[in-house]
């Protein structure tokens, strides 16, 4: 019967083993070539195909909701239809050439339960031109930065862009509330004789928007956005921002207006917004080249709960106070322990380990002679009362 039982267990045991490597070799899949994306009006259609059967999850990175979008896997395939607005796609505007670039980021993990190194992200950006019903896939790119419409070489160009540092090194992606960075807006080919100004920026959080700094250039918020400094008038303007971020999503990123005026045609130099009286209204005034260019900030990740500089303190406080206890125990310990030296720290741990062992097998001791002790009288008294019976 043992060995009967054993046979079986052993047959159970490789079964499980193969099913284990079974499951591996399942997961151990990849994408083959690029995906195929449609650009409609209203939605983004992605068909991705994969070396072997799917059987893990895709998921549309920064969407305020999950379910905005379909998935649908049939063995070697992989079809995605992200609606524009459900998903509250981005969009930013272009200039040259004139039009709307929508942008997505998808993942694909192969691992039912568990995202991994294998895992792939892609980038996807369609184009619809303006006065046309044609769209255009403009780039595929795997784990890279979104990239515009190339436009003339020598057109005016910005970008804006959330730092971890001061020197422009480390872009920011998940952050916590409270956390320093350095907001960036930097522009090329601006002709010597304009100079940029920032406007309307929005936080843009999910379905959430909040105007931060308004249509003259000037901060709404100045405790949590200051007014901008402009390094460089016709080039670099910035910011040193706590993060902050909107209720309800973690995702959010930043959208502005950068425009181009014209230097003062007396003193040649840029004039700055007039912050503190917001009734200024500066009168925009006709350029040869476009009057604005949109930016928008990289997404950003941004925990709601921030520990603030009183709370370290406290948890510090916390720990030096468990470390204290733990000491004075120690030394307990040392004191019912006595030691030929108090350089081997070991033999008072190893003194009380003895004793509580000495102990319980004290106790197990004398649990055991009671118990012997109490047969023996019952065996004893069963034998009288049998001899008694028999005679």
């Amino acid at each position: 019967m043992l060995i009967l039982f054993l046979l079986v267990f052993l047959l159970d045991f490789r079964g499980a083993v193969l099913g284990e490597n079974e499951a591996v070799e399942i997961v151990a899949n990849e994408v083959l070539g690029e995906p195929s994306v449609s650009c409609a009006a209203d939605a983004i259609y992605v068909k991705f195909r994969t070396k072997s059967t799917f059987l893990g999850h895709v998921d549309v990175k920064y969407t305020p909701d999950k379910s905005c979008f379909q998935s649908l896997v049939t063995n070697n395939q992989i079809e995605v239809l992200i609606p524009h607005e459900e998903c509250m796609v981005p969009r930013k505007r272009s200039l040259i050439p004139i039009g709307v670039l929508l942008e997505v980021t998808i993942s694909v993990s192969f691992n039912p339960e568990f995202t991994t190194a294998d895992d792939r992200v892609f980038n996807l950006q369609c184009f619809h031109k303006q006065n046309s019903t044609k769209s255009e896939k403009m780039k595929i790119s795997e784990i890279g930065s979104p990239t515009t419409p190339s436009p003339p070489p020598n057109s005016p160009k910005c970008d804006y862009f959330v730092f971890l540092d001061e020197n422009r090194k480390i872009p920011a992606g998940r952050l916590s509330l409270g956390d320093q960075v350095w907001h960036f807006w930097q522009c090329s080919n601006i002709p010597i004789n304009n100079c940029i100004i920032v406007e309307n920026c929005e936080l843009v959080g999910g379905e959430q928007k909040y105007q931060v700094i308004d249509e003259n250039g000037c901060s709404k918020y100045q405790h949590i956005m200051p007014q901008l400094n402009y390094q460089n008038e016709t080039s670099i303007a910035s910011a040193k921002v706590k993060v902050f971020g909107v209720s309800h999503t973690p995702i959010v990123y930043f959208s502005c207006q950068i425009r181009l005026e014209s230097k003062n045609s007396e003193t040649g130099i840029c004039q700055k917004p007039d912050c503190p009286s917001s009734t200024n209204q500066r009168h925009k005034r006709e350029t040869s080249i476009p009057n604005f260019i949109d930016v928008r900030s990289q997404n950003l990740e941004i925990s709601q709960l921030a520990v603030t500089e009183s709370e370290k303190l406290a948890l510090t406080n916390n720990e030096n106070l468990a470390e204290n206890k733990e000491e004075e125990k120690v030394a307990e310990i040392q004191a019912d322990c006595p030691q030929e030296s108090s350089s081997v720290e070991k033999s008072s741990r190893i003194c009380a380990e003895f004793q509580d062992v000495l102990i319980v097998s004290m106790f197990l001791t004398i649990g055991c002679i009671i118990t012997t002790s109490v047969v023996v009288v019952l065996i004893i008294r069963r034998q009288k009362y049998e001899i008694a019976s028999m005679t």
